[in-house]
């Protein structure tokens, strides 16, 4: 099968390119002039195409999806710290749209959007969500949040139309390529002692090599117009850092309650937009890691084969690929065993 698919060059995107040819299907990537292609430069070839365009430019994804008998639409911005948060919701929910309604057009076998458990929004209590937990990502101030549960809303307006969709809402991802610094920056800035507090909060972690193989099953075993949780692993901030420290012999940061944390993100935001940076911590970022967001991927397991990867071998790895890359220094005695292996 032809799979076209958007996000290749980004952390899952590639991932999914990479999983696909190991499945034994070709994939056309749809990519800007301007992309780095770092993640796919050992992909492409005869069963990896390009076509240049953009998810808001429809014509382009209309010309890329062409002799494609699927789509995998992965494009999006995922942080939580949006220097233009309409032009976020642009891309996650007026681009998710686009895809769909040119996939439509060109008759397509199957459909899978990559959204995030984003979309279900959180939990200031504890709790294991699953796939028929209402969502409150309209109301609980996140850009992030609500850009992906109106992307799959758009979405969803095409499967009405008849289009074969499949959404797929992956936890913050984990494990080695991003190298655009995208879900794994928050462990980076652990890492380099950037993030100089952290609140207690209950946040799952996937590694996105069970991620990326989750959604080529899609492709065949998952049911048109049904959702699918990618989870992971369901811990606290606490619990996190003590395996990040355990991996690194980093530290973690004070601990703080939610609203000093709130008002200091407030502050590094300030800073950073002063200097034209990007904060190491902000107030969107410190009230999403504040809340619940545990969740069961049963479904995905029974129908999808998805599988979940030990937190401590997807940090491992994370950190790896940092020292590998040269994102990361190795300051200490773990990360010079880690840099060597």
């Amino acid at each position: 099968m032809k799979v076209f698919v958007t996000g290749a060059t980004g952390f899952l995107g590639s991932w999914v390119v990479r999983k696909l040819v190991e499945s034994g299907h070709s994939a056309r990537v749809l990519v800007r002039k301007s992309s780095k292609l770092d993640n796919l430069s050992e992909l492409l070839g005869d069963k990896v195409d390009t076509a240049y365009g953009d998810v808001l430019d429809a014509d382009s994804v209309r010309a890329g999806l062409a002799g494609c008998q699927a789509v995998i639409h992965t494009a999006g911005i995922p942080h939580f710290n949006p220097d233009n948060p309409e032009y976020m919701y642009r891309v996650n929910a007026t681009g998710s749209g686009i895809v769909m309604a040119a996939a439509l057009a060109a008759k397509v076998e199957r459909a899978v959007l990559t959204s995030s458990v984003a979309a279900m929004g959180g939990s200031a209590t504890e709790r294991v969500a699953t796939e028929d937990t209402p969502t409150n990502a309209d109301d609980i101030g996140l850009d992030y949040s609500r850009s992906k549960l109106h992307g799959e809303r758009e979405a969803l307006k095409v499967a009405e139309r008849g289009l074969p969709l499949t959404i797929l809402r992956p936890v913050v991802v984990l494990g080695p390529g991003d190298v655009l610094q995208s879900s794994t920056s928050t462990i980076l800035a652990f890492v380099r002692r950037k993030m100089p507090v952290y609140v207690e909060g209950r946040p799952s972690f996937g590694d996105v090599r069970e991620m990326a193989a989750a959604h080529v099953a899609a492709l065949d075993r998952g049911r048109p117009g049904q959702t699918y949780i990618l989870g992971g692993n369901n811990v606290t901030l606490t619990e996190l850092l003590a395996t990040i420290e355990e991996l690194t012999g980093v530290a973690p940061p004070p601990k703080v309650p939610y609203p000093l944390a709130y008002s200091v993100a407030g502050v590094l935001e300030l800073v950073a937009r002063l200097r034209k940076q990007h904060a190491s911590l902000s107030r969107q970022l410190a009230k999403a890691g504040h809340m619940c967001t545990w969740v069961s991927s049963d479904k995905a397991k029974a129908e999808l084969g998805y599988t979940i990867r030990p937190l401590r071998d997807s940090l491992r790895d994370t950190v790896q690929f940092f020292l590998q890359t040269g994102r990361l220094r190795p300051t200490t005695e773990k990360l010079r065993q880690l840099a060597a292996c």
